[in-house]
């Protein structure tokens, strides 16, 4: 963390899954001692280690036109210098907010401007210890180490553009004060109610002005808010923006959604193509054909290279080079999902490699109706990348040009944030003769339709055209089904449930497909341990499935559950679902829990269930 009047010091920990999920960039993070916001890359330096992923790469530039973006990176990190404070080795975070409150005074101090806060850290070997103490508190006479933390002041504002600012406390509540302020000292309370807010911030210089947060609250409450000044604390930048502010309380779910691309390594048929567009990065920038022998030769992973010439690795070279100018000029990437359903859909042990082993298994013999095969990734390797993030509305599903995804950062540094992970999986393929017939079937369901009117006043609540194009019911089926085993398997194989991902392969009209992979993966070169792809075996499986469609039949939330259908003037994009029987973690559900839907699958609505 970068404090002011000081360097660099070592103040809490996180997973590199993180970054990807709830502590990316621009997100405010929750720390023991502090509330902090991660910068944005201009101060990461030069990042990690670069991690290859050459489809996912690819799929990045083109949803960062111009960006210069020639690299994936892991976030800096030297496992070696962990424990040593004196080695500013991390992702770069500062105070945010820094509005700060002191527990015992109820004061309300900033740390910009005044000398009332002080950092205090014991040398850096306890950063959970790390805290801000109110070092001229009249309540407080104990030295600073042992006194109590000033906690974070727990309102923020931000626009639907991207932007975070602070609350603006001094102005808000001398709005309407009758007498002139010598200077603002204010000190904020708040009491227990059940008529509504009751928090409370004073002045205590003399004028006698005060103020209840709730006035900023709601639609209402925005005309007692300063216009946006377009804010981005994680750059320290401010621009032009002309957007309502909305009150955010400190850890709301909606204050940060990160905006990323996962891909899933595959083995390529063409061992010298794949290390070439593996090692892109490292082949395409060497200046002649003799340094280019001795990197080839100096290199352990460049050995598929190796027994060929230097005109044939040249021209190897030159064709990759073609392959991406012509894609990146003449036609639109292909989708990262259709190279991986092709290899998943029609599965050979022949074709795999250290990251990559898919291996068909018997499907249980009461699903095979719905169900043409069952797949056990015994290895697989996937790569997320993040691009951006959004404020207040979460981005449409797939969508990597959200209408206001803020930036990383400032100015172009070559790079995106990336996180590798290893691990196992299980792939179901559903018939596609049985999903189309029910499509058509349901295609005019009254609840398929409400589905349809909501799904359309969505967009139009956030500016977006109509997708005419996304097949509602063959999404609600997948996605159901996948949520239904996702919470089964993980009673059962040893994960958490927020460990587990899913990724959907629901296709387009054009281009339909049926699929759903379950799987968990740790960012350990070693991989996971095997539980969950053992669940694939045709007599759990079943067993699963079983005992999965029994729970979908009822929920603690019913009658509410199974009878909710949205209605105009609601948004919602689920039916017959809630945290009681379907939702999953954000770390998990791809689609932030939308199209969910239990009467696709158990017959809790007239005519619309799937026969099993």
């Amino acid at each position: 963390m970068t404090a002011a009047r000081r360097d660099p010091t070592r103040i809490g920990n996180a997973r590199p899954s993180q970054l990807m999920t709830t502590a990316g960039v621009g997100a405010v993070v929750d720390l023991p001692g502090m509330s902090v916001i991660v910068r944005g890359l201009d101060a990461w330096g030069a990042g990690g280690l670069p991690i290859s992923e050459p489809r996912l790469l690819a799929q990045v530039q083109q949803a960062l036109p111009g960006s210069g973006v020639t690299s994936l990176r892991a976030a800096p990190n030297d496992p070696q210098t962990a424990d040593d404070p004196y080695t500013h080795v991390g992702v770069p975070v500062t105070t945010f907010p820094r509005w700060l409150r002191c527990p015992a005074c109820y004061q309300l101090l900033p740390i910009d401007g005044v000398d009332q806060l002080e950092l205090h850290h014991r040398y850096g070997r306890r950063p959970d210890l790390a805290k801000w103490v109110h070092r001229h508190c009249p309540r407080q006479s104990v030295a600073p180490a042992k006194r109590r933390a000033c906690i974070p002041a727990r309102f923020v504002v931000a626009c639907n553009r991207g932007h975070l600012d602070e609350f603006p406390y001094v102005d808000f509540v001398h709005q309407a004060a009758q007498r002139p302020c010598p200077g603002p000292q204010l000190e904020m309370r708040d009491a227990g109610s059940v008529l509504g807010p009751r928090v409370t911030v004073s002045c205590t210089a003399g004028c006698g002005a005060t103020r209840n947060i709730s006035s900023a609250a709601g639609r209402a409450g925005a005309a007692n808010l300063p216009r946006c000044r377009g804010r981005h604390p994680h750059l320290q930048t401010y621009g032009p923006c002309d957007q309502v502010l909305k009150l955010m309380v400190l850890g709301a779910s909606n204050l940060w959604f990160g905006v990323s691309v996962s891909a899933l390594h595959l083995p390529q048929d063409d061992p010298v193509a794949g290390t070439i567009a593996e090692h892109w990065d490292v082949l395409s920038v060497q200046p002649s054909e003799e340094v280019l022998a001795a990197v080839v030769a100096g290199m352990p992973a460049l050995h598929a290279l190796r027994e060929l010439s230097t005109d044939e690795l040249t021209a190897a070279i030159q064709a990759e080079r073609d392959r991406r100018a012509q894609a990146t000029d003449d036609q639109p990437l292909p989708g990262l999902l259709d190279a991986e359903w092709e290899l998943f859909s029609h599965p050979t042990t022949t074709q795999h490699d250290d990251d990559f082993l898919a291996v068909p298994t018997p499907t249980p013999e009461r699903y095979t109706g719905l169900l043409r095969q069952v797949v056990q990734v015994e290895r697989l390797r996937e790569v997320q990348a993040m691009v951006g993030f959004t404020r207040i509305d979460a981005p449409a599903q797939g969508d990597l040009q959200p209408t206001f995804r803020a930036p990383l950062s400032a100015g172009r540094v070559g790079w995106v944030p990336a996180v590798e992970r290893r691990g196992e999986g299980i792939f179901l393929e559903l018939r596609e003769s049985e999903v189309v017939a029910w499509s058509a079937q349901v295609e005019d369901h009254p609840h398929v339709e409400a589905l349809r009117s909501s799904y359309a006043r969505w967009r139009s609540n956030r500016d977006l055209s109509p997708d005419p194009g996304f097949t509602i019911p063959r999404y609600l089926l997948i996605h159901t089904l996948s949520h239904l085993l996702l919470r089964q398997v993980a009673l059962e194989c040893g994960y958490s449930s927020a460990s587990i991902r899913e990724r959907l392969y629901v296709g387009t009209r054009d281009r339909p497909t049926a699929g759903v992979l379950l799987s968990t993966a740790a960012s350990d070169s070693e991989g996971t341990l095997g539980g969950l792809v053992a669940l694939a075996d045709a007599r759990f499986l079943g067993r699963l499935l079983d005992q999965a469609l029994e729970d979908a039949q009822t929920c603690s939330s019913d009658p509410l559950c199974r009878e909710r259908v949205p209605e105009s003037p609601s948004d919602q994009l689920h039916a017959a679902a809630c945290h009681a029987c379907l939702f999953a973690s954000e770390t998990s559900c791809e689609a932030g829990n939308r199209w969910l839907h239990r009467g696709v699958l158990v017959d809790i609505a007239d005519g619309l269930a799937i026969k099993l």
